[in-house]
């Protein structure tokens, strides 16, 4: 029974292996497979090195962990690590590229992209995107630099230039954000749109409107409604109900 065993796992070894070829180019080689059977790496076929940095085209399996130069196709499984890009479909508990990621991705648990994400996201705690993102995104906590799209989340946190829909129940701008942002508070440095909430705050400049119990803003050409509404830069700063500058 042992040596079926062995012979059975030499057997898939020679398969896999049989299957990648190598692929020189002017800097480095890289190591192509159409399958990948990951364990926990660097228990995987191929077998991973920092010689080999195996690239997938086709399927990656994440029985636990795996580990890979990158994926363009299914990734599948536990969880995954990736050195470069991801181009595809990829739903694991956790993802983490170190690349970019086009396409779509699933993460259970997490979603951590260091590079640029263009498609669907979907986290079940926590999307982290290092770089931009375009597309539709969803998690318990979303974290970009910037960001072009839909974004639902519970906390929503841009560090830089964003466009789209934001809905959650905070929505935190560091930089501008031109479009619609629902949720119960809603703060950004400057804004160009629509603002609905029960508080919404402008660091900076803005223009649109602003629907909230609270609006507050320090340079703001709209109209504002609500209980409690303040424009710094008005010749009335504070105004209940309504209050407007142009």
């Amino acid at each position: 029974m042992k040596k079926l065993i062995v012979l059975g796992m030499l057997a898939c070894t020679f398969a896999v292996e049989s299957s990648a070829k190598e692929i020189y180019t002017a800097e480095e080689t890289h190591y192509v497979t159409p399958i990948e059977l990951d364990l926990a790496s660097p228990l995987q076929l191929p077998q991973w090195s920092p010689c080999t940095p195996w690239r997938v085209w086709g399927i990656r399996l994440d029985l636990i962990y795996g580990r890979s130069f990158c994926v363009y196709g299914i990734d599948v499984g536990i969880s995954g690590y990736t050195l470069s890009d991801v181009y595809g479909i990829e739903a694991t508990g956790f993802n983490l590229v170190n690349g970019d990621v086009g396409g779509i991705q699933l993460g259970a648990i997490a979603n951590t992209v260091r590079g640029d994400v263009g498609g669907i996201q979907l986290g079940g705690a926590v999307n982290w995107v290092r770089g931009q993102f375009g597309g539709i995104q969803g998690a318990l906590v979303n974290v970009n630099g910037s960001f072009t799209g839909a974004q639902l989340g519970a906390l929503n946190w841009n560090s830089s230039i964003c466009h789209g829909l934001q809905v959650g129940v905070g929505n935190v701008n560091v930089n501008e954000y031109l479009g619609v942002s629902v949720g119960v508070v809603n703060l950004t440095s400057r804004m160009h749109g629509l603002q609905v909430g029960l508080v919404n705050e402008i660091d900076e400049v803005g223009d649109g409107v602003q629907i909230g119990l609270i609006n507050g803003a320090k340079e703001f050409t709209g109209v504002q409604i609500g209980l409690f509404n303040v424009i710094q830069n008005s010749e009335l700063p504070i105004m209940t109900i309504v209050n407007a500058h142009f």
